[in-house]
């Protein structure tokens, strides 16, 4: 994992740090939220992580797809990768 210098990057360099069954875990509850905005099928289907960092973004915000990252991880059981995220993201926010 890299030093990140946005929340962009730190979702992305998680992101890329998970193994292929849990990235595709990941996409599956993306797909499967039911709050709004929701991400349809086609927005991140054959999406690398870079892709589907960038759809999340585009869709939610920084701050929010911040939000939805650590959700989704906690979902999958990966909670020592949500809480790294949570605490590289608080550092980007108020220490730099």
């Amino acid at each position: 994992m890299t030093s990140a210098c946005t929340i962009t990057e730190a979702i992305a360099d998680i992101l890329e740090d998970l193994s292929e069954q849990n990235f595709e875990k990941f996409r599956h509850l993306l797909l499967d939220r039911r709050t709004n905005p929701r991400i349809k099928r086609g927005r991140v289907e054959g999406k690398n992580f870079l892709g589907v960092t960038e759809v999340m973004v585009s869709t939610f915000t920084e701050d929010g797809a911040l939000t939805v990252t650590e959700e989704l991880l906690r979902k999958i059981g990966l909670n020592a990768e949500a809480n790294h995220l949570g605490k590289m993201c608080f550092e980007l926010k108020y220490w730099t």
